[in-house]
C-alpha cells in the first residue's frame, strides 16, 4: 500500500495499556513508518497512577521526536487531590492539550462538579484545548457537555471519538469552540461531519497503539494506512488536507 505523506495525528498514546506496553522508541518507529510528521500524545500509564513513569515516557519520547511531539496532560481525579497536577506542570514538559476520560470516572467528571470546574479553570488559564473522551455510555455522551461548552466559549473542546455522531454534529454546529477527532470513528461518520460543513474542525486521530490491543492479528502499518486511504476516497482533496494536517497545525499553533 502506498504511504501517505504530511500526516498529523491528534490522538496517540505511549505506555502501558492493560497487558500491552508501547515504549517511546517503538512508538516513534511506528509513526515514522506511516509518515506521521506531528502528533499529540498522552500516556496510558497514567491509569496506573505512576506519575513519574508517565513523565519519564513523555520526556524520552520528546528527546526522540523533538518538536513533532505535542504532550497531552491526561488528568485523572487523584491528581487533583495528591499534588499530581503540580508535579506534571513543574515537570518541564510544555503541555499542548489537557485530557479527561469520563468513561473511567463517570461519577467524578460531572458537568457542574468541582473536578470539572477545576479542569475548566486550568484549560482557561493555560490557554489549552480540552480533550474529552465521548462514548455511548453514562457520563460520556457528547450532549452531556453542552452546558459546559456553552458556558466556556473561550475554551476549545475536542470531542474524542465524536460519539454519538448526531449529538456531536449538533454540538459542533451550535458552538464554534467544539472540535472532534476521528479516533475509532467509522469513516462514514467523518463523511457526515464534512457533509454538515464541519471539515475545518475535524482532527485526524487513531488512538494508536490501542488498535494493537483490539486487533492483535492485524499488521498495524497496513491497518493505519488503510484508514488513511478510506478517508481519502470518502472526502474531497481539500477536506482530506484539512483533516490530516491543516486543522492540527492551525489549532495547536494557536495554543
Amino acid at each position: 500500500m502506498k504511504q501517505m505523506s504530511h500526516l498529523t495525528d491528534s490522538h496517540i498514546h505511549v505506555g502501558q495499556y492493560n497487558d500491552l506496553y508501547t515504549s517511546p522508541s517503538e512508538l516513534k518507529e511506528f509513526l515514522d513508518s506511516v509518515n506521521v510528521e506531528s502528533f499529540a500524545v498522552s500516556s496510558t500509564t497514567i491509569c496506573n497512577g505512576d506519575y513519574r513513569k508517565v513523565i519519564s515516557e513523555l520526556k524520552e519520547l520528546q528527546t526522540l521526536c523533538g518538536d513533532r511531539m505535542l504532550p497531552v496532560l491526561w488528568i485523572i481525579p487523584n491528581m487533583l487531590r495528591d499534588g499530581g497536577v503540580e508535579m506534571f506542570i513543574e515537570s518541564g514538559l510544555v503541555w499542548k492539550c489537557i485530557k479527561i476520560h469520563p468513561q473511567l470516572n463517570p461519577e467524578i467528571w460531572v458537568k457542574n462538579g468541582r473536578e470539572m470546574q477545576t479542569v475548566m479553570s486550568m484549560a482557561s488559564t493555560m490557554r489549552l484545548p480540552l480533550l474529552i473522551h465521548t462514548g455511548e455510555s453514562d457520563g460520556c455522551y457528547a450532549s452531556h457537555y453542552s452546558d459546559v461548552v456553552e458556558q466556556n466559549p473561550h475554551v476549545t473542546f475536542i470531542l474524542a471519538h465524536g460519539r454519538p455522531i448526531d449529538e456531536t454534529i449538533q454540538l459542533m454546529t451550535q458552538n464554534q469552540n467544539v472540535w472532534v477527532d476521528t479516533a475509532f470513528m467509522p469513516m462514514e461518520h467523518v463523511g457526515m461531519l464534512c457533509y454538515n460543513g464541519l471539515a475545518d474542525r475535524i482532527l485526524w486521530g487513531t488512538d494508536y497503539p490501542i488498535p494493537r490491543y483490539f486487533y492483535p492479528d492485524n499488521n498495524m502499518i497496513d491497518y493505519y494506512l488503510c484508514l488513511v486511504e478510506q478517508l481519502k476516497t470518502l472526502v474531497s482533496n481539500e477536506d482530506f488536507k484539512r483533516i490530516t494536517q491543516m486543522n492540527f497545525n492551525r489549532l495547536f499553533s494557536s495554543h
